[in-house]
């Protein structure tokens, strides 16, 4: 982005030295430079809302991030804690969720997708409480949810130690949900 800020009409080599100067070429460079400042004001205070920070976090808005190099990055982790009754796991809550299931034959509905064209992918660390084993079934909102060959059905959680692990993607904003069995970690 190039600046806005004038600078070339200020006339540098006024007043002249030893001569009686004329007020108009004063208040011409005031002029200019009153705007320039005005102008260089909006330009810091757009950078300062519309620019990545180094010391606050960042939303950019959906826009592209292209030839980074990523180095030692992670990954926020959302406990959504435990679950009674059927609900939305979204996928604007994190990419990877845990959940701990205190019921039976709830039901977890995957919701909140990017926007289609887009991969929006999330991994779900499921647990029970001490009174399992629990029965989960699992849905998409708006959409068909495709499971892989190796997706237990039924899906039993009867651990609360030992987390079955499933991950979910879709590329066209839920309307298709593929899911895919991971495995239980002990």
């Amino acid at each position: 982005m190039a600046s806005n800020i004038n600078s070339t009409d200020i006339d540098g080599l006024y007043p002249v030295a030893g001569q009686d100067n004329d007020s108009q070429g004063f208040r011409d460079n005031f002029t200019t430079i009153k705007n320039s400042l005005a102008t260089a004001k909006t330009e810091i205070t757009s950078l300062q809302e519309n620019t990545a920070k180094l010391n606050a976090s960042n939303d950019f808005g959906g826009n592209d991030l292209s030839g980074a190099n990523l180095i030692a990055n992670s990954e926020e982790i959302a406990n959504k804690g435990s679950i009674g009754t059927s609900q939305a796991i979204n996928w604007t809550d994190g990419n990877y969720q845990t959940v701990q299931i205190t019921a039976d034959s709830l039901v977890l509905t995957f919701d909140e997708w990017p926007e289609s064209g887009k991969l929006g992918q999330m991994r779900l660390a499921v647990t029970s409480d001490a009174s399992g084993p629990y029965n989960v079934t699992f849905a998409s909102s708006g959409g068909t949810l495709k499971y892989d060959a190796s997706f237990p059905a039924p899906f039993t959680i009867n651990s609360e130690t030992n987390p079955k692990i499933i991950e979910v993607w879709t590329t066209n904003s839920g309307t298709t949900v593929f899911a895919r069995y991971i495995g239980e970690y002990s």
